[in-house]
């Protein structure tokens, strides 16, 4: 998959930012990324898919690569991000598609599969687990819980700041992100404050780090999409999870494909217990615990997370 070479998809007034490779002819598989990441994010596990015979398509969301960004947080709900995914099956021809989705691209994939029910033959998640719609507000209830230095409320209420943070060290950001998850780490109640802990890690010097899932080639894509970006407009994700609350009343919980959820043991975000009630609204669901892996699975461990799909694959062609 060249990603270099985009194909651009009209969705909603805006330039979607597509990359495909495989067969013409081949099961058609739309994988769909997360924060903070770009298309390229699947780097790692497209040409083992192709290799397997996928016709594999990935693009950038809105707000991130080489897709339109526009700033205001209004066109980022989940009835938008579900229409692009629509657009980039229209755009390659595809009356019904397969669909993967890592981190947000797990909320969107969910979302998907009941929104646009009749285009999605099935749905691989990978690390964000299928959730029933929450008895509150979700920002309310993890500003209750953790307090405003979580992330999510960073990016909610300290948008610009915090975008002007991280654009102080974009490789420096991107080398405390991308990490593996050393055996036996747990999460302390400060696990979730990334701006405060990229402010430590700048006053630190930016200092070496071990860990790290990608090598500086690698990295150095992320840090040009997002020079190219900026990073408020990705926070629009995160600003809308309210809204995207309130659009979901009355919306059943139950996904009626085929699914494989995908949960590296290591994820201290979303460790694989997440996804437990799972059981309760998918009837046809695979679990697959990716062993030693952390959060950036597509990374971390791609020969694993491509067996696990593949082996899921086979069954449904």
């Amino acid at each position: 998959m060249n990603f270099n070479q985009p194909h651009f998809i009209q969705s909603d007034g805006f330039e979607i930012a597509t990359y495909s490779d495989g067969a013409l002819d081949g099961t058609p598989l739309i994988l769909v990324h997360g924060w903070p990441e770009i298309a390229y994010s699947w780097k790692p596990i497209v040409p083992i898919l192709v290799q397997a015979g996928y016709r594999v398509i990935c693009y950038d969301l809105r707000g991130f690569g080489r897709s339109s960004a526009p700033l205001d947080s209004q066109h980022y709900a989940m009835p938008q991000l579900v229409a692009d995914l629509e657009s980039v099956m229209d755009g390659y021809g595809l009356s019904q598609s397969l669909i993967c989705g890592h981190d947000w691209g797990g909320s969107i994939v969910w979302h998907a599969a009941r929104m646009i029910r009749h285009r999605v033959t099935g749905v691989v998640g990978i690390c964000v687990p299928h959730t029933a719609r929450a008895p509150a507000p979700p920002l309310k209830i993890i500003e209750k819980r953790a307090g405003r230095k979580h992330y999510f409320l960073e990016f909610l209420y300290k948008r610009a700041e915090t975008a002007a943070l991280f654009a102080k060290d974009p490789d420096g950001f991107f080398r405390l992100m991308f990490r593996s998850t050393p055996e036996g780490a747990v999460a302390d109640e400060t696990f979730t404050f990334i701006p405060t802990k990229f402010a430590e890690f700048l006053a630190a010097g930016s200092p070496p780090l071990k860990g790290g899932v990608m090598d500086q080639a690698d990295r150095a894509v992320f840090v040009e999409a997002y020079t190219r970006t900026g990073y408020e407009t990705g926070m629009n994700l995160y600003q809308n999870i309210n809204e995207n609350w309130k659009l979901a009343e009355g919306m059943s919980d139950r996904i009626d494909q085929p699914v494989l959820m995908i949960s590296p043991e290591r994820d201290l975000l979303l460790p694989p217990e997440l996804a437990d009630p799972m059981e309760h609204m998918v009837d046809d669901l695979t679990r697959v615990t990716i062993p030693n892996c952390g959060h950036w699975a597509m990374w971390d461990a791609p020969d694993a997370i491509s067996r696990a799909m593949l082996d899921w694959l086979s069954l449904r062609s």
